[in-house]
Parts: C-alpha cells; sequence; structure tokens
C-alpha cells in the first residue's frame, strides 16, 4: 500500500492526467463529487461539485493535453446526458457541456486521434431520488456514441439491433488502432443469455462476441469492465455477478476464463492484466497468485499508474 485517500462517499472510477501525477476519482451514480488527487505525494488537491441539476455517472477522461477534463453525467430533469467540462489549468471550473448524444452515459474515453470522444450510453433513465431506479427499461436505447471533443457535436452513433435494445452499453476500452471493445449489462428476460461484448471502430456497428455455450452462463448477464492488453493482442472482461474473468483475443475469439469470486477490477500491466476482487484479492493472470488483504473490499474499476 502506497498511499491512501478518504473520500466523501463511495467512489467508481478514475481517470490520469497526463504528463502529471494527478488522478481524478469520480463518485458512484448519482453522486456528485470528482476528488483531484497528487498519486506523487498522497495529498488531495481538489474537491470538484457537479452542478445542483446534475449528478456524476462514475466515469470521464481528460483531453490529449489534459487542459480539460470531461465527465459523463446526468440532466435527470432534462432526462439526457451530458459530458460537463472542467478546465484543469483554473481549479476545474466547469465551463460547459455536451449532449452525449444518448441517456445514462457512463464509461468514456478519448480516442488516439485526440479529438473524438466515444461514450457507452446505457440508454437507462434514472433519477437521484430514486438513487437506483431504472425508469425507462421497457424503452431502453442503448448506443456507442463517437463525439467531436471540441464542439460537441455528433459524428456517428452505434446501436444494437431492435432484439437487444435492453443490453445496457456500459463499458469500453480503446486500443491504439482505434478499435473499442464494448461491454454490457443484459436488462432484459433472465432466462435469455445475449451477447454481452462487441469490437467496434468509428466505420462499423457492433460486432458482438458470443461466448463458448459453457462460459455464456457463469457470465450471469453482467460484465463490470474491460481492458484491452498494452500490446492490444487480447482484452480481458470482467463479470463479478458470475465471479469470471473472461480473456479474448484481439480479434474477439474467446482465449480463455478465470474463476475470481466477485472479481470486477481490471487493468493492463506490462507483463498482462492485474484483476482485484470485493474480497480483498489481487490477482493476474501471468501468475494466478491470490493475494488477499483482508482489511480490503475492492471496488468496481482499477487503473494503471505510469508516473511521469
Amino acid at each position: 500500500m502506497l498511499a491512501e485517500f478518504a473520500l466523501p462517499e463511495r467512489g467508481h472510477g478514475a481517470a490520469l492526467r497526463p504528463g502529471t501525477r494527478d488522478a481524478v476519482i469520480f463518485a458512484r451514480r448519482p453522486g456528485t463529487f470528482a476528488l483531484v488527487l497528487d498519486t506523487g505525494t498522497g495529498m488531495t488537491r481538489q474537491l470538484i461539485p457537479s452542478r445542483r441539476d446534475r449528478h456524476f455517472y462514475g466515469h470521464g477522461c481528460y483531453s490529449r493535453d489534459g487542459a480539460i477534463l470531461f465527465a459523463t453525467e446526468n440532466d435527470f430533469d432534462g432526462e439526457r446526458g451530458v459530458i460537463g467540462l472542467y478546465d484543469a489549468r483554473d481549479g476545474y471550473r466547469r465551463v460547459g457541456e455536451f449532449p452525449c448524444h444518448g441517456i445514462g452515459p457512463h464509461e468514456m474515453a478519448l480516442m488516439p486521434d485526440g479529438r473524438t470522444l466515444v461514450v457507452a450510453n446505457g440508454g437507462i433513465l434514472t433519477h437521484p431520488d430514486a438513487p437506483r431506479m431504472k425508469l425507462n427499461l421497457a424503452e431502453m436505447a442503448p448506443s456507442i456514441a463517437f463525439i467531436d471533443a471540441t464542439s460537441g457535436d455528433l459524428l456517428l452513433r452505434h446501436t444494437p439491433p431492435d432484439e437487444l435494445r435492453q443490453l445496457s452499453l456500459r463499458h469500453l476500452s480503446v486500443r491504439g488502432d482505434g478499435c473499442v471493445a464494448a461491454v454490457a449489462q443484459w436488462e432484459g428476460a433472465v432466462l435469455e443469455q445475449p451477447p454481452l461484448i462487441a469490437l467496434l471502430d468509428r466505420d462499423t456497428g457492433l460486432r458482438f462476441q458470443v461466448a463458448p455455450p459453457a462460459v455464456a452462463p457463469r457470465m450471469r448477464n453482467y460484465c463490470g469492465s474491460v481492458a484491452f492488453s498494452k500490446d492490444g493482442e487480447r482484452f480481458a472482461v470482467s463479470s463479478p455477478r458470475g465471479g469470471l474473468i473472461t480473456i479474448w483475443g484481439g480479434d474477439g475469439n474467446y482465449r480463455e476464463a478465470i474463476a475470481l469470486e466477485d472479481g470486477c477490477g481490471l487493468a493492463a500491466g506490462a507483463g498482462g492484466f492485474v484483476f482485484t476482487s470485493g474480497r480483498g484479492v489481487v490477482t493476474s493472470d501471468g501468475s494466478r497468485e491470490m493475494r488477499r488483504h483482508e482489511e480490503i473490499a475492492f471496488d468496481n474499476h482499477l487503473i494503471a499508474l505510469n508516473r511521469p
């Protein structure tokens, strides 16, 4: 353990500011804070509050130069998702917002071109007065949107076929060549087993990848996180409800499964992937050694820190 930070409430995802030691931790939906941390000194730099009529959706990313922090947010009275813009050079002052061109934006990343944001719009309408309720399951509209990071204009949007409209696209990872791996949580009939993983880029639709018959039921229709390996030749997907991590080739072909009870956090390391669980376990696909921290319950997401 190198450092510990106290959060006002439960956190969710995080982002690293390019060229600095800063990391920002976003509140879990429907939280109203983002906390900027100095990972070098172990000090808290700043607390960023959401607008009173917005809340954070748990994820965000920086512009390539680190000047702007983009955060997925809920305009709950307007029943739409937005991307909040915060000037990191001016005390993280909120300087505007873009539409996310969908409902329920969750994870977002900057594409390799440095000019395009890709957003996983889960398609689920929520309101802080009913914090964990899903208000529009019959009319869900999930999508992956590519958005101009300067103007907020919609460049492209890919949606699942109608029979998969209850497939809530929540998390994504971007490879160096612009390929996106997106993973989902199924909100439809419990006995159905739809594909939960898709590959896409700006110019192709969602190409769904199917897990083997012996593996698909173990995923429990729920994916919690996804990350490409450093070399882009594989990606890992966590299914915490099923206690399973699956490894896929960069072409979308299934490779293997690793059992990890309540395992959700994952990140690409120098030699492969690192995984964490809500039972305090840290492991990797290389060593498979289960290191347990009895006093810790790791949460949903994990990021690899590259100190400048």
